[in-house]
């Protein structure tokens, strides 16, 4: 579980609970143990923190939340519950998770995990630009390890993303960097709150179709998102043609939906980028986005292996 174990949350918050994410400054002690100490990023979702553990004297990274993700109080009584589910996954590639709660004083969600040292995969692909193929399946294989313990658990991640894939810098000799995959049980709560609350759900990028519509996910869904996150680490690009237009949820949901998903390397074809896709790349895609989720690879383990052998 981590050190401590889960802190428990307070009484939940009434009708008048507010709402928005805070400014938490320099010092504040959230959930009665993690001081702040500096900001690390900060999206439209919640903010990174660096924070000192005060009863073990270790800096962590400490995430807080929207208020409104328990503003209602069902999900607040199951923040903490989601929140560690990360804890209950074998698999070194999965960021450790501490402790979750929520914060009295503050009204917030919090979940402190282990401090990490590299970047994002999106920053990673900004940064340096694809991938090569012997790359992309060392990281995949990572990524894949995590996947697949969490998908034999029944547990299925729901916002596989670039930015949810982080490069860590070993610890350990032997490998530069350990794939680390974030936020493994924080999609449900959102998905939950979106909801129930009518708040907005972010990107659409990586959403499959059952996503756009509410239906069930499964362990598929994850799998529809591995195949856009492959295409991406190959060629440096987004896949959908509407990415290319800023704040165009709408039109990528349009094109995940409705419009003929074209072959992994047509779509390269038309984005430049054509010599980046490996032979028996398009047939491993084709069936990773397949819109019918029972035409899927079932889950990570097999979606990988096929991978494996298309990346050789």
């Amino acid at each position: 579980m981590g050190d401590g174990g889960p802190h428990k949350s307070q009484v939940p918050p009434g009708p008048r609970a507010r709402t928005g994410l805070p400014e938490v400054r320099y010092g504040t002690v959230v959930g009665n143990d993690y001081m702040v100490v500096r900001p690390l990023n900060r999206g439209s979702m919640g903010a990174l923190y660096v924070a000192e553990q005060l009863s073990t004297a270790s800096l962590r990274a400490l995430k807080v939340l929207r208020r409104e993700y328990v503003s209602d109080p069902t999900l607040y009584k199951r923040f903490e519950r989601e929140a560690q589910v990360a804890a209950r996954i074998p698999s070194e590639h999965v960021a450790q998770t501490i402790a979750a709660g929520v914060d009295g004083k503050l009204d917030v969600p919090w979940i402190a995990m282990e401090l990490l040292e590299g970047q994002t995969l999106r920053d990673h692909i900004e940064e340096r630009g694809p991938m090569s193929k012997d790359q992309v399946r060392e990281h995949l294989e990572q990524l894949c390890h995590a996947l697949s313990a969490a998908h034999k658990l029944g547990i299925v991640h729901r916002d596989l993303k670039p930015a949810n894939v982080f490069l860590s810098e070993a610890k350990r000799v032997g490998a530069p960097r350990v794939v680390k995959v974030l936020d493994f049980g924080i999609a449900k709560i959102i998905a939950e709150s979106v909801t129930l609350q009518g708040a907005p759900l972010g990107t659409a990028n990586w959403m499959a179709p059952e996503q756009t519509i509410g239906d069930p996910t499964t362990t598929a869904t994850d799998v529809w998102a591995l195949g856009l996150l492959a295409f991406y680490m190959l060629t440096g690009r987004l896949f959908w043609r509407s990415c290319q237009k800023p704040d165009n949820d709408a039109g990528v949901m349009h094109e995940i939906v409705h419009e003929p998903i074209p072959i992994a390397w047509t779509r390269a074809i038309e984005l430049g980028v054509s010599d980046k896709i490996p032979d028996g790349f398009n047939e491993w895609f084709a069936q990773c986005v397949a819109r019918r989720p029972e035409e899927r690879f079932v889950s990570a383990a097999p979606a990988y292996a096929a991978l494996a052998s298309a990346l050789t």
